[in-house]
């Protein structure tokens, strides 16, 4: 199973103009890493030119879920 992570950042926030950071995921598994692709790819052209305007970046990108074992 793959999902779609993201680190958002808004730019140049407050007086400081500190960039800000947060990760996140999107709450979508695929079951393969073209699907995750696709789906990436159409939320990002789906957001582009709003996250533009807000100096907002989003990085999205596919990772393969890793099982853990509990010991």
């Amino acid at each position: 199973m793959f999902k779609i992570f993201a680190t958002i950042c808004f730019l140049s926030v407050g007086a400081s103009e500190t960039t800000l950071c947060f990760k996140s995921e999107v709450p979508l598994s695929f079951k393969t890493d073209v699907e995750c692709v696709i789906a990436r790819d159409s939320v990002v052209n789906y957001m582009h030119d709003d996250l533009v305007e807000r100096d907002t970046t989003i990085l999205f990108e596919c990772r393969k879920l890793v099982e853990t074992i509990e010991l």
